[in-house]
């Protein structure tokens, strides 16, 4: 198939996506629900129908980083899980195999998240101890439950003698923490609910990602290369030039997968890739389950017996290193062209486990790690932390957060935080159990991605001795900074490990979680606003003279994501009731008429004019009219 025949198939599955899930949102499925994991440095989108990208046809922070970055590396990843010739498959959005079980999250349409108890039921956060507690493993998880009760091919032809009746209980695990903000671990129980036993059952992590980027123009997503590592339990993508044209960066991110827990205990018992141009022909026919099933069991009969297959389309055995026909050959991966380059391709891997059976009102376990590295040896290195914190039951070390109260001032940012973790923490790991903390690091940025944090102060924990607790035991006023200008801090509790290494609270890595940590927080410093008729003496224009070419301004927050800033000055101290602010050029000609009108002593203008052209250089006046009486200033512009 041609490379527009295949970017043309894309972008029809994307558009008829887009289309029928609209549709379906509009019949009433009001149990679906989606949510973003954003702790740490891997945003990861998951809904609660087996699928791990968007099913509206959008890509935000699936399998992204650094989150924010958009940097994305998923098409794809999915859930097949069947017995022979029947697969459960949420391999494709235009026809849900999978559906959402109602009850567990708050019914807004978001998948119930720990750190957000507005996304809880109505009973709590579903995971509970004996006592009715709710039990967290990770700093953010999130939990859901489907099925295929629902399966649109068996549920609309009545077949339903042909439903495998099975559940799925998905919880997943982040954390922001050093040592642990590159990965996400899921777990599946996997119930039978069907009065039979379902036997011959294998397992398959579908996984179709594109090491750096998904961008048609470019064909990113069409030159990966895939590795197996057996000792890890590992399948994983690489870049196959080790650059990304649609990044403009060298050599990005690798991601993978590693099987951690498994029924039979055998990790991957099987792997295999495909071409997408084979696998998107009819993956939700009928047929395609019997060649699903056959392929995570990596029988090659039923290809060399079926006419309408290639079995090289299927199977890369290559010089098949270990265990038969169960394992491709990473080495088949490594495509070139007639000169001998490396170009790798578009690939899907099939990642899989089996067989096992589950007996009536059985569940059983799957745990799973997806992990990222900046490169190879950063990627083993991280799967090995995942396996080794597995062994150790995820029993990571976590700092607590405190929590920072932010209050903004004229020029000036109040930051407040109570001596509680002076007061009440131990550390429950040391024995007996002590306060090791050492302190707190405050960090500031005024960038909205959150890449770059700055260390402006560490101050040492000194009210361990305290009995009683004071809201507002420490404080900071920071003065570095400008009015109606957005800040962002970042308060963390930190202690020193054994190694000499810092272990600290989460720093917020993504807006949207802003309000489910309570250790960051924004502050716009605000002028102080003209209350009577000499408080219009403090009106001013800043900055004053305005050059536009200035370092200052290239940097400001409000930039465009694409490098090009929002220009504008502003007026300070004005009246926070009604005013007008008429601008003049010295020839007394009027340039600009704003309405102050936001109930600040605020107003920005982004110097263009009332006809919307931009200023030239000079010098302007300005006459402010306000029910405490006028004002009359200047300032200059230099281009």
């Amino acid at each position: 198939m041609s490379t527009k025949k295949i970017i043309s198939m894309r972008l029809f599955i994307l558009f008829v996506n887009v289309i029928l899930f609209n549709a379906l949102v509009h019949a009433g499925l009001k149990d679906r629900a989606f949510a973003t994991h954003n702790i740490g440095k891997v945003g990861y989108f998951t809904t609660n129908i087996g699928q791990f990208y968007p099913y509206g046809g959008q890509f935000e922070k699936t399998l992204e980083y650094p989150i924010n970055s958009g940097h994305i590396c998923m098409y794809r990843q999915c859930l097949m899980i069947g017995e022979p010739a029947n697969v459960v498959s949420a391999a494709d959005g235009r026809f849900e195999e999978f559906d959402a079980i109602g009850g567990y999250n708050s019914g807004q349409a978001k998948i119930a998240m720990s750190d957000n108890p507005a996304t809880w039921p109505a009973t709590g956060w579903p995971i509970k101890d004996a006592q009715g507690n709710p039990i967290f493993l990770a700093q953010q998880e999130s939990y859901c439950v489907y099925s295929d009760s629902t399966n649109w091919r068996y549920k609309n032809n009545k077949e339903l003698d042909k439903l495998l009746d099975f559940r799925v209980y998905q919880t997943i695990y982040s954390w922001g923490v050093p040592d642990a903000d590159k990965f996400l671990i899921l777990k599946f129980e996997i119930e039978n609910k069907n009065t039979r036993p379902l036997t011959q059952m294998y397992f398959n992590f579908y996984s179709d990602l594109d090491i750096g980027g998904q961008e048609n123009d470019t064909r990113e997503w069409s030159d990966d290369c895939i590795n197996f590592d057996k000792s890890r339990e590992l399948v994983y993508f690489y870049d196959s030039n080790s650059f990304s044209d649609e990044w403009g960066l060298t050599n990005p991110f690798l991601s993978g997968v590693t099987f951690l827990k498994t029924p039979n205990n055998q990790g991957i018992t099987d792997w295999h890739w495909i071409d997408v141009t084979v696998d998107e022909v009819a993956v939700n026919s009928a047929f395609w389950d019997s060649v699903s099933y056959y392929l995570m069991c990596s029988d090659t009969s039923f290809f060399h017996n079926n006419p309408r297959l290639k079995v090289s389309d299927y199977f890369h055995l290559g010089k098949n290193p270990i265990n038969g026909t169960h394992y491709d050959d990473p080495a088949t991966t490594r495509i070139t062209d007639e000169n001998g380059n490396l170009i790798g391709g578009a690939m899907v891997a099939y990642i899989c486990n089996g067989p096992f059976d589950i007996q009536p009102g059985e569940r059983i376990e799957i745990w799973l790690g997806v992990m990222v590295g900046d490169n190879e040896a950063d990627l083993l290195e991280v799967t090995d932390k995942i396996r080794e914190y597995s062994r150790d039951g995820f029993n990571i070390s976590v700092v607590p957060a405190p929590d920072l109260i932010g209050l903004p001032g004229d020029r000036k940012a109040y930051l407040y935080w109570s001596n509680k973790l002076d007061v009440e923490y131990s550390n429950p790991i040391l024995s007996p159990p002590v306060n090791d903390l050492e302190g707190y690091i405050l960090y500031r940025t005024t960038d909205p991605s959150l890449s770059n944090w700055e260390e402006i102060m560490r101050i040492p924990m000194r009210d361990k001795a305290a009995t009683s607790v004071k809201a507002r035991a420490y404080e900071f006023i920071d003065e570095n900074v400008y009015n109606g200008f957005t800040y962002y801090y970042n308060l963390c509790a930190y202690r020193i490990a054994k190694t000499g290494k810092i272990e600290q609270s989460p720093i917020l890595a993504d807006l949207e979680n802003l309000s489910n940590q309570p250790n960051a927080v924004q502050v716009k410093p605000l002028s102080t606003p003209a209350l009577n008729a000499q408080g219009l003496e403090s009106i001013k224009v800043v900055p004053n003279p305005y050059i536009i070419s200035a370092v200052w301004d290239e940097a400001r927050l409000g930039n465009s994501p694409f490098g090009e800033p929002i220009r504008n000055l502003a007026f300070t101290h004005l009246p926070v009731d009604d005013c007008t602010i008429k601008i003049f050029t010295i020839d007394g000609d009027l340039v600009k008429t704003i309405l102050h009108q936001n109930g600040t002593a605020r107003e920005e203008w982004n110097l263009l004019t009332d006809a919307n052209r931009p200023i030239v250089s000079g010098v302007y006046f300005y006459h402010v009219e306000s029910n405490f009486g006028e004002k009359v200033g200047r300032f200059a512009v230099i281009r």
